[in-house]
């Protein structure tokens, strides 16, 4: 075997946790495809969905970071192939990118999909000028809008230029392949010259209009089932693609944060701290790359982890977030040529291993050991198998315990009829009936309880927004008595941002005890119906409650707003001594940048989750008037239901 065999089979390795966990749900999946070949009729459709759940099972990774963090390069190291992800992207065009690893449901015969913006999209664009255009004109900088405007405008027109006819069909559509090369990804993902392109060459000839990207590959010794999303950088100089890298985050269970070792990390990038406030500690990952440009890396880390948790600290969020250090260079060194590594890059490692070395294989193992990319795998694994994986398999488990508590007591009620026993009281139509009772009052009294839930978040939401209001200003009234209308003034809207965080949060835990108490009351209501309609005894403590969805992370509030940005804009409300004037612009100004937040996190955010724990409910009801069908069709038809091979012989219970 070559040295850089060895060295990628030693890469590949980093995920060996992910892997294992794959080879459970393999196993779980076998499982409940035997189940599935002897269950009972009314049993089917719930092993069906478990079985598709297992299928579609893909946790997702976002990759984010500043332009120029290295987050391409570091990408293209984490799945070993070194050239695969342009690394050098125009952050105007740079396109969201899905590397789905060994999927098993890739659409057919496609490995590379991109999808466009749509007319809407791209109008709605041109019309503001993005959110920078939007955020300019709002502060009363016409000017600079229209500027913005005007640089979007041409880039439109040059795009439509370029692509003449076919402009409109693309809009909306999608271009799906076959295969993967290099020169496809580099069309539509990486920002062509625009001198070059109008002489015809291709790079970059879709870029403008991409929405997003999607690469299906098939890499062995990889996990499959993972997704790995490259982002644009959140220092966007248009912000045009933010709330696209705000969505991918929010469907994430793991970010990772790439900051470039050389930048200043006192404070951190405010749009990266932005984004870590609005998702769980535990799904962050900080990985500061681009440590091959340090002259001393391990003197220089030391400080730099020192300042990051420092400013960590400050917020509240020092506790779960792990921070990595490394360099995505190296590792594609190690996997590829490195005896091409760059002067400097190798001296820097030379000073993490105590001298330089002529001995390529040597510094294959070196590069590889440094680059930090093995402990980001396992650090990845580690969180996906610990959070997502393990809640995944443990709800896998519910669901199967349910579908064997309630076949066992089919089986026992089909067992044990002869033929004397006393017919029920009701029949299929009657029963048919009282299920449906059962389904209309416990879905009428969840919608109401959640529509009080709703207006109690919009009302909470309101009150922040009003604080937040009146604290602005009266710290600017204060500052301009003491200062006049001197540039040096900010009022930071991060307590705002928790405040609404916070109002989401306790929302989502009360829509969470909703649906406990919808789920009670179904098993209430059919308790009722097989015992005094059907004289037929469960025990409902022994039933597992299916488990609700998890709730999307309010990234939304993580969007920049115009009070994020450092300029002295708010000194055009004084400058002609109207004070109350100037209150109530700027109080407008507080007012059109913060009610979106509201109605999205309303809209956008709370009634995506309830309608998917009503989802969740509707099928718990469906599943549990089967299963009183399937116990009337035993008592009124003695033999229908044979005991067969009981699930719970087929299922073991999965060790941790």
């Amino acid at each position: 075997m070559s040295d850089t065999s060895s060295i990628r089979k030693r890469h590949r390795e980093g995920f060996r946790d992910l892997n294992d966990f794959w080879q459970r749900l393999d196993e779980l999946e076998h499982a409940v495809e035997e189940m599935a070949d002897c269950a009972l009729a009314f049993a089917e459709d719930p092993l069906d969905r478990t079985l598709e759940a297992i299928r579609a099972f893909e946790p997702s990774v976002s990759i984010i970071g500043q332009v120029k963090a290295g987050k391409s390069t570091l990408l293209n190291a984490l799945i070993g192939e070194t050239d695969l992800l342009p690394s050098d992207v125009n952050p105007w065009t740079s396109v969201i990118t899905g590397l789905h690893l060994n999927s098993r449901h890739r659409p057919r015969d496609t490995r590379a999909l991109f999808r466009f913006f749509d007319a809407h999209e791209w109008d709605r664009l041109v019309a503001t000028g993005g959110r920078l255009g939007e955020m300019a004109a709002r502060s009363g900088f016409e000017a600079e809008a229209e500027s913005v405007r005007t640089q979007v405008t041409e880039m439109r027109q040059t795009t439509e230029d370029r692509l003449g006819d076919e402009f409109a069909s693309l809009l909306g559509s999608s271009h799906a392949f076959p295969e993967i090369d290099k020169d496809l990804i580099d069309r539509y993902i990486c920002y062509g010259d625009p001198d070059e392109l109008e002489e015809g060459a291709t790079e970059g000839v879709y870029a403008d209009l991409t929405k997003s990207a999607d690469l299906y590959l098939d890499l062995p010794g990889y996990p499959k089932g993972l997704c790995l999303r490259d982002t644009p950088g959140v220092n966007d100089t248009f912000m045009m693609r933010e709330q696209i890298t705000l969505n991918a985050i929010s469907e994430s269970r793991v970010c990772v944060v790439v900051l470039s070792a050389h930048q200043a990390l006192s404070t951190m990038d405010v749009a990266l701290l932005r984004i870590i406030c609005s998702v769980e500690a535990r799904e962050v990952l900080i990985f500061v790359n681009r440590i091959d440009e340090l002259p001393e890396p391990e003197a220089e880390t030391g400080r730099i982890r020192t300042s990051i948790e420092r400013t960590l600290s400050r917020l509240g969020l020092g506790d779960g977030i792990e921070i990595l250090f490394g360099s995505g260079y190296w590792a594609n060194c190690a996997l590829g040529d490195v005896g091409a590594m760059m002067t400097a890059s190798r001296a820097a490692l030379a000073s993490l291993h105590g001298g330089d070395t002529e001995d390529l294989q040597e510094l294959r193992a070196r590069a590889l050991e440094s680059s930090g990319v093995a402990a980001l795998h396992r650090a990845i694994a580690r969180r996906i198998v610990e959070g997502p994986g393990e809640a995944f398999i443990a709800d896998t488990q519910k669901e199967i315990d349910a579908i064997i508590e309630m076949t066992e007591a089919v089986e026992s009620v089909a067992g044990g009829t002869d033929g004397s026993a006393a017919r029920p009281g009701i029949g299929t139509a009657e029963l048919a009936a009282r299920i449906d009772e059962v389904r209309g009052e416990t879905l009428e009294a969840f919608d109401e309880n959640v529509s009080g839930i709703r207006d109690a978040l919009r009302e909470r939401l309101g009150r922040a927004q009003e604080t937040f209001v009146a604290s602005a200003l009266d710290a600017l009234g204060a500052h301009v008595r003491t200062f006049g209308a001197v540039d040096a003034w900010t009022h930071d809207p991060a307590n705002l941002r928790m405040m609404m965080k916070t109002a989401f949060a306790s929302a989502c835990a009360r829509l969470r005890r909703e649906g406990e108490a919808a789920f009670d009351n179904v098993l209430d209501g059919m308790h009722d119906v097989l015992q005094s309609d059907l004289g037929v005894m469960r025990e409902t403590r022994s039933v597992e409650f299916p488990e609700q969805p998890q709730h999307k992370a309010p990234t939304v509030l993580a969007r920049t707003l115009t009070l994020d940005l450092e300029a002295p804009w708010w000194r055009r409300f004084w400058k002609f001594g109207a004070k109350k004037a100037a209150e109530a612009r700027y109080r407008e100004l507080i007012l059109a940048e913060t009610t979106p937040l509201v109605e999205e996190l309303v809209t956008d955010f709370f009634d995506p989750a309830a309608a998917r724990t009503r989802d969740i409910v509707e099928v718990f009801l469906a599943e549990q008037g089967k299963f009183a069908e399937a116990i009337l069709e035993c008592v009124l038809e003695p033999g229908a239901a044979e005991p067969r091979a009981k699930g719970a012989s087929v299922l073991p219970r999965l060790s941790a």
